[in-house]
């Protein structure tokens, strides 16, 4: 159960991160006002997809150092990531990045005309610049976690993921405006990209420097193995964040505040299963060796019941508590006309999460064209649904949208992985959403606060229940014993 270890020293990094959005939010609504926290959110999503769109290089990069530390070939392979970032990919970012600052523009046509276009169009350069900044990040923290440096990536994860907040919220007590937050959120991408420069050079030196032959097969195998990644690395986050982008075409700023900022926080939980796809995926790749690949499998399985078994209780929480929480957080009115948002989203929640682990043991196994043509197939009926549910049923609507894209992209995936044993693990998925849509429907603004409270902790409690001895079975639960006796 190494794996576990890594896994819960991740997640106990994610947790600041989230503490700090929940403390910062409020401050960026009461300073900055809730428009700008609405425009905030499209930029946090606009830079998250980017951070994303780094056409599945990173988990190329992964991949194969796991696989090149496993057949003794390290020196050979850092040899040809070198050659690679330093002729290919740097001279490709700064070329795109001078491409969007010269395209300010045709972008600004796009922008409110009003004071929120004016801040937009100003801190459109520090966008462009956190998008190479990002991409280089990930190319770098990639390396070191197909080499298994798990502690160092974690440590500036938390750090600069609670920057990604905190800094704004600073930033708006002196100047609030929307240019500002995008300029610290800008800086902290760049010391995010020093801070990992720095801790390759300190473990792993040869990811950075030394002999970097020109080869122009480099980049064409890289390609070649990312080349579906790319696909689903294009994709996959454009179908997680689209929806803010055409609730801001289509309904009032505020109305954008009201969904972004209960989908932003729900989101943030996505961090527990991505720690652990992370900590994983190195695993899943070795499974391409035969001597690995049952015990690589029963390891996929038993992630999927850990992960469904641990998110479980914190979405069926956050669907009865959704009301009362967001009272407390940001003021009743703003609940009224949210807290359905965290409900629906809830449930994807549950499901998206699920579905890391079959999208992470498909890539690490080298067959993301399975991922990549699911997502081709949902991409044009996701946009088409998402306009439609948006027009006539607004934040609800994008929402519901949103969840039904997830739980069949994860029913997909999961089918794909593997003909043996989904059955049990298609049930997981089903059962838990299932269980915390009921949920929903027993709580809300129209009953008494003792009884949602009441309810809250009733629920609550047969959802600990499910998730110990219906989710996990007897042998995860003295695997999960022995470790906790073990520390």
């Amino acid at each position: 159960m190494t794996f576990i270890r890594f896994f819960l020293f991740n997640l106990i990094g994610n947790v600041l991160p989230i503490i700090t959005a929940l403390v910062a939010v409020p401050v960026i609504a009461h300073y900055a006002g809730v428009d700008r926290l609405g425009a905030l959110g499209v930029v946090w999503g606009l830079i998250g997809y980017f951070g994303f769109l780094d056409f599945g290089l990173s988990r190329v990069v992964t991949r194969r150092v796991a696989i090149a530390l496993e057949q003794n070939r390290r020196e050979q392979e850092l040899t040809e990531l070198r050659a690679f970032l330093w002729w290919w990919a740097v001279p490709g970012l700064i070329f795109i990045t001078l491409l969007l600052i010269f395209s300010r523009p045709l972008f600004s046509r796009f922008f409110p005309n009003d004071w929120m276009g004016t801040e937009l169009n100003d801190g459109w350069i520090w966008i462009c610049l956190c998008i190479p900044i990002t991409l280089l990040t990930n190319w770098v923290r990639g390396a070191l976690e197909g080499a298994q440096r798990f502690a160092r990536v974690n440590f500036m994860r938390t750090i600069f993921g609670a920057w990604n907040y905190a800094a704004p919220a600073a930033v708006v007590l002196i100047a609030p405006t929307l240019t500002a937050m995008i300029a610290v959120i800008a800086l902290g991408r760049f010391l995010a990209l020093i801070a990992h420069a720095w801790a390759c050079l300190q473990v792993e030196p040869e990811i950075l420097v030394g002999p970097t032959p020109r080869q122009l097969t480099s980049a064409r195998l890289f390609f070649q193995e990312g080349g579906w990644m790319t696909i689903s690395n294009l994709i996959a986050p454009l179908m997680v964040y689209s929806d803010r982008f055409v609730l801001a075409a289509l309904v009032p700023t505020r109305a954008v505040a009201w969904y972004v900022t209960s989908q932003e926080v729900m989101l943030r939980t996505l961090m527990i299963p991505a720690a652990l796809a992370g900590v994983l995926f190195p695993k899943f790749s070795e499974a391409t060796s035969a001597p690995l690949a049952a015990s690589a499998f029963k390891l996929y399985q038993r992630s999927i019941r850990l992960i469904s078994a641990m998110m479980l209780p914190i979405c069926t929480l956050a669907t009865v508590l959704a009301y009362d929480a967001l009272s407390v957080w940001l003021g009743e009115p703003f609940a009224l006309h949210s807290h359905r948002v965290v409900e629906i989203i809830s449930i994807g929640i549950f499901v998206a999460s699920i579905g890391q682990l079959p999208f992470a043991w498909l890539q690490g196994l080298g067959r993301s064209s399975v991922t990549a043509r699911i997502h081709m197939v949902e991409l044009p009926v996701y946009a088409i649904g998402l306009y439609l549910c948006v027009k006539y049923a607004g934040i609800e609507g994008a929402a519901w949208m949103w969840t039904i894209r997830v739980s069949v992209d994860c029913l997909l995936l999961l089918i794909m992985a593997a003909q043996e044993g989904r059955r049990p693990l298609i049930l997981i998925a089903i059962s838990g959403a299932t269980f915390i849509s009921l949920a929903g429907y027993v709580t809300g603004p129209e009953r008494d606060m003792q009884w949602r409270l009441g309810i809250a902790a009733i629920i609550g409690m047969v959802a600990l229940l499910a998730a110990w001895f219906g989710l996990l079975n007897r042998e995860d639960r003295n695997e999960i014993g022995r470790l906790r006796h073990a520390n």
